[in-house]
């Protein structure tokens, strides 16, 4: 583990010591620190592995891009959709009542739209990714470091960070995008399904509805933010994946502490970018 070691603690130790400098002797600052170093040079790594390593011939990207894209976008895309079509029935359900007795629910389409595209559609679409595809990565990329399996790739002079972390990496941001537009779609379906079902809403009126409230910068914002969760929630994953240790028990520390960071980051993340795009964009 020599390589991935020089990756993730050096930026981490300096890092840290900027925790114990600026903040004092503080554990939780110190470990803070020190995995956002270890973290943004992982992400440095992997960027140069994705972009210039392929042309150098120092990566091996197209042997595991492909496989890692049909595992994050095509497998997670029936629970995408199940969560998705929920969630836009659920708003119908939740708001059609209040909506009609104020005599506005023909507005309801336009609110459903506006919440897939704005908040919902990436939001969940990042959790169905964290639990299902981001707990994976951990857990893999654990057991490679517990079994020694990755100090074996480096001795066959294959860098793991290349081999193992940018294609991860690349495949989130690929494919999560593509996820979010999908449930842009199959959630404003969950909602005209309801819509029609208990408001006698017709479909030719729900969808000029729809397209009537939504504009690009609705869709495009949504795009943005699964751009961003999915780079958080690999680079989060891949992390302490790499950085287990202690056998099972280790591994699954870990497992519950990516799970829990990826949670936390994005929904801050989140918060962040819907209030930079609304003041600024929309």
């Amino acid at each position: 583990m020599g390589a991935v070691n020089a990756v993730l603690r050096s930026p981490g130790a300096f890092f840290g010591e900027i925790g114990r400098i600026s903040l004092g002797v503080v554990p939780w600052a110190e470990r803070c620190f020190g995995v956002t170093g270890g973290m943004w040079h992982l992400f440095m790594q992997a960027v140069y592995f994705s972009t210039i390593g392929p042309m150098r011939g120092e990566s091996r990207l197209r042997a595991q891009l492909f496989p890692l894209m049909t595992n994050v976008g095509v497998r997670s895309l029936p629970i995408v959709s199940l969560v998705a079509i929920l969630m836009g029935s659920i708003l119908i359900l939740q708001t059609g009542d209040v909506l009609q007795q104020y005599g506005q629910i023909d507005q309801a389409p336009g609110m459903v739209a506006l919440s897939m595209t704005r908040e919902l559609g990436p939001l969940m679409t990042a959790i169905v990714l964290i639990a299902r595809v981001g707990a994976s990565f951990t857990a893999v990329l654990g057991s490679m470091n517990i079994n020694d399996e990755i100090t074996a790739l480096e001795t066959m002079a294959i860098n793991p960070i290349g081999y193992l972390v940018a294609p991860r990496i690349l495949a989130m941001i690929v494919m999560a995008p593509c996820l979010v537009l999908f449930a842009y779609i199959v959630g404003m379906a969950g909602g005209w399904i309801s819509a029609w079902a208990l408001y006698d809403i017709s479909t030719a009126f729900y969808i000029r509805q729809s397209f009537d409230f939504l504009s690009m910068s609705d869709v495009l914002s949504g795009i943005l933010k699964a751009v961003v969760f999915s780079l958080l929630v690999s680079l989060i994953s891949c992390y302490f994946g790499l950085t287990s240790k202690g056998g099972p028990t280790g591994l699954g520390r870990n497992i519950m502490v990516s799970v829990v960071t990826c949670l936390v980051v994005v929904v801050l993340a989140d918060a962040l970018l819907t209030a930079l795009l609304i003041n600024y964009f929309l």
